[in-house]
């Protein structure tokens, strides 16, 4: 089941299966990676209540086991419609049988979209049901199209962050996932932008930029087009394509990132882990403007 919602002639087309973004259009053009099993099958996954992976993907997490695959368990269980408005919707889904299996917490997870003009906000709210404390990291996964128009190449783009960038990046292991948090990588050198080529992600998964203090990063081809993510509530970001030359490239805004060498096991002590009181409920959000 899709859900269309418009701003004008400009529209994002949302899956109730995972509660995530299908499509990004405007003026007919579509931005939005339409996913393809040679590269990659995803689109835009959301990612609760862990970024990336856990350890032999299992965790401890106030004594409780946890024993979850990448990015999850929000992904892979169901959602409900909300709320539904001409420009925006709402999905939910609250922790059931199955999700405690993996995560044994109680919670209630909200994702809404809303289209105005050319951008499309992610806000992501999360409260704790249960009665006891709720820790997560949370985060968006969308890929877009690269190149955007047909005579373009993959190479004609570069990511403009809105600052420079003074630290150099972590970079996750391609076949497990994990972060050696003693190697770094300085891709940057100090500039502001990022030319793309596909080598970049062939011998290297992604860049985690952590800590980030650019808080906007432009995908821009030589066309002129492309996607600006804006992402003041998420302090982390990651750059990723997959092997092969992929056609996409991935912004992702994260609150955490994914298990580091110098972490100990425990859930809660996570990079960027947020810990919910009984009752309490956060927001983040994101927004994505397309060019």
């Amino acid at each position: 089941m899709q859900y269309k919602i418009t701003s004008g002639e400009n529209y994002a087309v949302l899956g109730l299966e995972g509660a995530q973004l299908n499509s990004l259009t405007k003026n007919g053009r579509e931005y939005l990676w339409q996913g393809d099993p040679d590269f990659w099958a995803g689109q835009a996954p959301v990612c609760f209540p862990i970024v990336g992976v856990l350890p032999d993907g299992k965790a401890k997490a106030f004594g409780k086991d946890c024993n979850m695959k990448r990015h999850g368990v929000a992904r892979i269980n169901p959602f409900e419609v909300f709320e539904q408005h001409k420009n925006s919707v709402t999905f939910v889904q609250k922790s059931s049988e199955e999700t405690k299996k993996q995560f044994p917490f109680d919670y209630e997870l909200k994702i809404k979209y809303t289209i105005v003009g050319d951008t499309v906000t992610n806000e992501y709210m999360i409260t704790n049901t249960g009665n006891e404390k709720l820790p997560f990291v949370i985060g968006g996964h969308p890929a877009f199209n690269c190149p955007v128009d047909e005579d373009e190449y993959f190479e004609d783009y570069k990511i403009i962050f809105d600052k420079p960038v003074t630290k150099p990046c972590l970079r996750p292991d391609h076949h497990i996932g994990l972060v050696d948090a003693d190697k770094k990588y300085d891709v940057m050198h100090g500039t502001d932008t990022l030319a793309l080529k596909h080598d970049l992600f062939e011998e290297k998964d992604a860049l985690i930029f952590e800590d980030c203090e650019p808080k906007s990063v432009t995908l821009i081809g030589k066309n002129s087009r492309g996607v600006r993510v804006d992402f003041q509530d998420m302090n982390n970001l990651l750059i990723w394509s997959a092997m092969g030359h992929a056609p996409f490239v991935a912004l992702e805004p994260w609150t955490g990132i994914s298990s580091c060498s110098d972490e100990d096991g425990t859930f809660e002590n996570k990079r960027g882990m947020t810990i919910l009181a009984p009752d309490e409920t956060v927001s983040f959000k994101f927004k994505i403007t397309m060019i």
